[in-house]
């Protein structure tokens, strides 16, 4: 299992453009929640040591999002119980490690699911998205794991090296700036890792 140095509860927003070393780069915004450290998991209790962390908190006892960071026994001593976490853990670091579940596609056809080839789009051919033989004559059914249509996405996606060009703050509101794109859906809730 792997020991989480530090940690971000985040929420994803839109996505925009900024220069960095001369160059017109996408980035992302993503907004860091009020959040705080609800309890501890200790190797004596619960066989192992870990903190739950808890994001925007609607009444005494309901959050909007709650993630559990595998971490080492001394990093329990730094950060008691309900104590605030905000951006300044990121500050110091380049790269992190994004987690997070990627948008709901729906039902999908091959070409789109697979990233398939368009057949002919010539000489009188009528099978541009056709995705011709699904079995064979024996057995007379479809073979396990065949690349057919169906769900797409919503799956939990990982990228292991995700740069911060900024941590700034708008609005009294704090944002970590990231290149590129990132999975998830407009107001949904990550985790930023740093990992050993």
């Amino acid at each position: 299992m792997l020991k989480t140095k530090w940690w971000l509860i985040v929420k994803k927003k839109e996505m925009t453009r900024m220069w960095s070393w001369w160059h017109m780069v996408p980035v992302t915004l993503l907004e860091v929640s009020d959040q705080k450290v609800l309890r501890h998991k200790t190797q004596e209790k619960d066989w192992y040591t870990a903190l739950v962390v808890v994001a925007d908190q609607k009444k005494s006892w309901l959050f909007a999002f709650s993630s559990e960071y595998c971490v080492e026994e001394s990093v329990l001593a730094e950060y008691p119980v309900w104590s605030i976490l905000n951006s300044s853990v990121v500050e110091w670091c380049s790269t992190l490690r994004f987690v997070w579940v990627s948008k709901w596609k729906w039902f999908q056809w091959w070409m789109k699911r697979h990233w398939f080839w368009w057949w002919p789009a010539t000489h009188g051919s009528k099978f541009h998205r056709a995705l011709w033989s699904t079995g064979n004559r024996k057995p007379r059914r479809t073979h396990k794991w065949k690349k057919m249509a169906w769900h797409m996405w919503s799956e939990i996606k990982t990228l292991k090296s995700l740069h911060i060009l900024e941590v700034t703050s708008i609005d009294w509101v704090e944002y970590v700036v990231v290149r590129w794109s990132v999975p998830g859906s407009y107001n949904s809730y990550a985790d930023l890792k740093i990992v050993d």
